[in-house]
């Protein structure tokens, strides 16, 4: 992939060019960045990475996330938007319109080398960058509802110091996570709410007439609106300094107060007594008078407690996109985890973690565990992607970034394009595992270890295990330096010369 732009600006620096943007004081959010887009975007003829939104994954029926390189044809200033040219798309397997409508432009990043000479997009992507950042971390669905108050630079301001507290460490890590959650659900439901309006509008029923309405639409518009409302009221609190900085200390002592405490979170939707009393007796038999016990239906709401261990009770739970660290995960009968929504991954992971007794399923993401660095234990879990086409579209199940250690025990991978990825820095240990029906076992670079000890991999249509090395790694009878297999291993045929694939960079991976 080609080059892009990219910035680095202080926070106090953000917050003035924001400030310009809004000087004047007039009209909704996208109002004011639309004259300033007239202004500073090129209209016609530049090239970009375009990185497709979820929006636009679920309607091509591609797994985000997905990347394509564009020529933009058009910007169209007041909705912020473009037409653009697809010239080529990251995974060749992957198929695109020719010509897409209504991209948005903060989902352009302008390359730094144009096909166009003549072309100057330095300005373009400054702009672009600014934007991106406004909507992504400081706007509200309300700035663009025209019946709403102006947004004027008062605001602007309480938001990037809020930004700025969560971002720094000074609002304690618990709260800002329930603000971050809290606007993420705020912008949910007004996008649920402009759905509704929608479907309403391409039936074309006169105002006057609910009759025709489809059923239950009443009903879900007002339930919609009043948890918008809801939202909304408790945002402005957390937006108003004075307020904030009233209610912080008494978080901040709250969270000091529990932080020695070993807190659990049980998940469980309800169900009969009986269920209740088999959970209750597994919770008993793994928690002592050390542990401070918490039972939630809301997954959104369990994991933002910051639980020391989380346990499963029913049978299935979609959990929220959040990072995670110094966390245990098991169930209680077996139960599976997908994600509530289409994202990269299912978990984003740090420092000491462990997941027993769990199937995660690789629905709406493309990777299941990504392991940015520390320890992860897995045992006797399973992980999976059933979904159509799933080999051609690149799903993961675990990727190990430098710093990540990682042992899997009695676990089952299934149907993925690549099983486990192993970057540089990074060590993986299996033991009794299975890997089947995927593209690639197993994914490593130079600089990784691979320890492999009484496992199956089969059924590969591409590679039991394929290295990616560089010009200092040491390749012995086809074994890249830093893959162990134990001779109770049964690797595809069991000619690790045919099932092992080495291939000679001629640079450096990193």
């Amino acid at each position: 992939m080609p080059a892009v732009y990219t910035f680095s600006r202080s926070d106090n620096e953000i917050l003035q060019e924001l400030m310009r943007v809004f000087s004047s004081s007039r009209g909704t959010a996208r109002e004011q960045w639309s004259i300033q887009a007239e202004l500073l975007v090129e209209p016609i003829g530049w090239d970009a990475l375009w990185k497709l939104s979820k929006y636009f994954c679920k309607k091509f029926e591609v797994r985000f996330p997905c990347i394509a390189i564009v020529t933009v044809r058009s910007v169209d200033f007041e909705s912020l938007s473009t037409c653009v040219d697809v010239q080529s798309v990251q995974h060749e397997t992957v198929s695109l319109p020719e010509t897409v409508e209504d991209v948005p432009l903060i989902e352009l990043w302008p390359t730094i080398v144009q096909r166009e000479q003549c072309i100057n997009v330095d300005t373009t992507a400054e702009f672009i960058d600014l934007l991106r950042f406004f909507y992504n971390d400081i706007w509200m669905p309300w700035d663009d509802d025209e019946n709403d108050k102006v947004l004027l630079p008062n605001t602007i301001q309480d938001r990037m110091q809020l930004w700025t507290e969560i971002h720094d460490g000074t609002i304690p890590n618990c709260v800002a996570r329930s603000i971050i959650l809290l606007r993420n659900s705020a912008i949910t439901a007004h996008e649920k709410l402009k759905e509704l309006d929608s479907s309403i509008c391409e039936l074309e029923i006169p105002d006057e007439d609910d009759s025709l309405l489809p059923p239950g639409y009443l009903t879900q518009c007002a339930e919609m609106s009043a948890r918008l409302d809801g939202l909304i009221s408790k945002w402005t609190l957390y937006e108003n300094p004075l307020i904030r900085n009233e209610y912080l200390p008494k978080a901040r002592s709250k969270w000091q107060k529990n932080k020695n405490k070993k807190n659990v979170v049980a998940l469980w939707k309800g169900g009969s007594p009986f269920e209740f009393h088999d959970i209750s007796k597994f919770l008993r038999s793994r928690l002592t008078n050390e542990h401070t016990l918490t039972m939630t239906v809301s997954a959104e709401e369990g994991l933002s407690l910051e639980p020391e261990e989380l346990v499963v009770c029913s049978k299935v739970y979609e959990v929220p996109e959040m990072p995670l660290s110094q966390i245990s995960m098991c169930s209680v009968n077996g139960s599976t985890l997908k994600s509530d929504d289409m994202r990269s991954c299912l978990f984003m992971l740090s420092e000491e973690c462990r997941l027993q007794g769990l199937t995660l399923h690789c629905a709406l993401v493309n990777t299941i565990i990504v392991m940015r660095s520390g320890t992860l234990h897995i045992s006797d879990c399973t992980l999976l992607d059933d979904s159509e086409n799933s080999q051609r579209d690149f799903a993961q199940g675990i990727v190990a970034m430098s710093g990540a250690k990682i042992l899997l025990e009695n676990c089952t991978f299934d149907n993925f394009y690549s099983a486990i990825v192993v970057h540089k820095g990074a060590n993986v240990e299996l033991r009794k595992c299975l890997i089947k029906k995927c593209d690639v076992g197993i994914q490593m670079y130079s600089g990784s270890t691979v320890d492999i000890n009484n496992t199956k991999i089969n059924n590969c249509t591409e590679n039991c295990i394929r290295c990616e090395v560089d010009r200092n790694t040491v390749v012995t009878e086809n074994i890249m330096q830093g893959l162990h297999v134990a001779p109770n291993c049964k690797i595809g045929s069991g000619n690790l010369q045919k099932e092992i694939l080495v291939v000679q960079q001629d640079f450096d991976l990193v």
